[in-house]
């Protein structure tokens, strides 16, 4: 007998090494003592393997450059420079192929792009660890819709622990928005949304919140994959479509009544808060404009604020409208055609939406919510626009927190808006 556990001991320790680096089979990465990631690529039949990402001297993933790894037998390697506290996600170019790297098990989908990712701890990145807290629920939630050929659409719902730990107990929300190209699972994934809130409501740096994670994407009722609608459908960051009003236009009854219907809340403005990043910035501005009443708490965190159409050519095109409605009644059979679908979707009364916003603003303001809370890095291409947004603001004197950082229109900086942000919702 005690032989045999021993050949079972022996086995597991030659397994683990195998697991842990030691032989054959390296770990993806390793994160050394001083915050140095050392990388381990495995491609045998590679001439040329490269490696790019968040971590890399240029900056945005978007604009990452590219470093040359070094081969030794069968394993490509690279250890980047001393990584301050972050979430970084990287891919590898093989042979001009870009690929995730499929030895590391976290990854997640950004758009149409695969990212691995690794998580250097020590600073900020610590809020985004799954760490051993009490976790909150999450569901994918099919909701009815009246959007055209799309019966239901699909949310992300965040439900706190406490709302299964007091079964009676109701709850302020957080409508919580994702960017162009995004969809309802973006802030879970590539935003860490789950992993801060378990984390700061266990630490008590933020009141428990149901959070809900709709998706803007108004060509998709669901996720890329996950849309009954549109089965093999690829991603996509144009979202133009998503900018005529149509999110904004149909919110309140279809998701924010939803909710309220079907979970716990604190239906009242005192209780309500929406923030958006991006494309979700626009969604988040224009919601709580036209509904002053609704949102006690609003963040735009680089956020587009305008939709390119100013109220002139609003009224244009809303007068383009007028005249086809005009054209079709005197031809019937224009209806339902292809150039009849394009014109009422841009020349719809939902923009609407986007008019008046002195007036809006004015009215929102007369009530004020007890947050408004702008965010953008010096960066960002979408600064000038949130600079002549507060301008706006401070003009008529209307009271808002306004937060600079460093860096441009990243995952970096909207997970960092959202920890700054959840703590300042829902105070007594």
């Amino acid at each position: 007998m005690l032989t045999y556990i021993k050949n079972i001991l022996i086995v597991a320790w030659i397994a683990s090494g195998f697991m842990n680096g030691d032989t054959l089979t390296p770990k993806p990465y390793v994160i050394n003592s001083d915050n140095t990631v050392t990388f381990n690529a495995i491609f045998p039949k590679a001439s040329k393997v490269y490696i790019k990402g968040t971590f890399t001297p240029a900056g945005t993933f978007r604009k990452d450059s590219k470093i040359i790894m070094t081969k030794g037998g069968d394993k490509w390697t690279y250890t980047s420079e001393v990584l301050p506290s972050e979430l970084y996600t990287y891919q590898y170019e093989v042979d001009g192929e870009t690929l995730y790297d499929k030895q590391n098990p976290d990854h997640f989908r950004d758009i149409a792009d695969t990212l691995s990712y690794f998580i250097v701890s020590g600073g900020i990145a610590d809020d985004y660890i799954q760490k051993k807290v009490s976790h909150g629920q999450v569901k994918k939630v099919w909701y009815p819709s009246t959007f055209k050929e799309m019966p239901k659409r699909r949310m992300t719902v965040y439900l706190p622990p406490q709302y299964v730990q007091s079964p009676t107990k109701r709850f302020p929300v957080l409508y919580l928005l994702h960017g162009s190209g995004g969809d309802e699972n973006s802030w879970g994934d590539a935003g860490r949304a789950i992993q801060i809130l378990d984390n700061l409501i266990a630490e008590k740096r933020c009141e428990p919140m149901i959070v809900i994670m709709p998706n803007g994407n108004i060509n998709l009722a669901a996720a890329p994959g996950d849309d009954p609608n549109n089965p093999n459908v690829e991603p996509s960051g144009n979202n133009t479509s998503s900018m005529f009003g149509k999110i904004e236009s149909h919110f309140i009854k279809e998701v924010v009544d939803y909710v309220d219907n079907n979970y716990r809340t604190i239906n009242d403005k005192a209780h309500r808060a929406i923030a958006g990043l991006s494309l979700g910035g626009l969604h988040t501005l224009f919601i709580s404009l036209n509904n002053p009443n609704c949102f006690d708490y609003i963040g735009l965190f680089s956020a587009q604020t305008t939709n390119a159409l100013n109220e002139k050519r609003i009224s244009g095109v809303q007068k383009l409208g007028e005249k086809w409605e005009q054209l079709k009644n005197k031809i019937p059979f224009l209806e339902g055609s292809k150039i009849d679908d394009t014109i009422e979707k841009f020349t719809s009364d939902e923009l609407s939406i986007y008019d008046e916003v002195d007036l809006k603003l004015k009215y929102q303001f007369k009530n004020p919510p007890k947050l408004y809370y702008i965010a953008v890095g010096r960066d960002d291409f979408v600064k000038k626009l949130n600079d002549n947004w507060r301008k706006k603001l401070s003009a008529a004197n209307y009271s808002f927190i306004y937060n600079e950082t460093d860096g441009a229109h990243t995952w970096e900086n909207w997970r960092k808006y959202l920890v700054d942000f959840l703590p300042r919702l829902f105070n007594p």
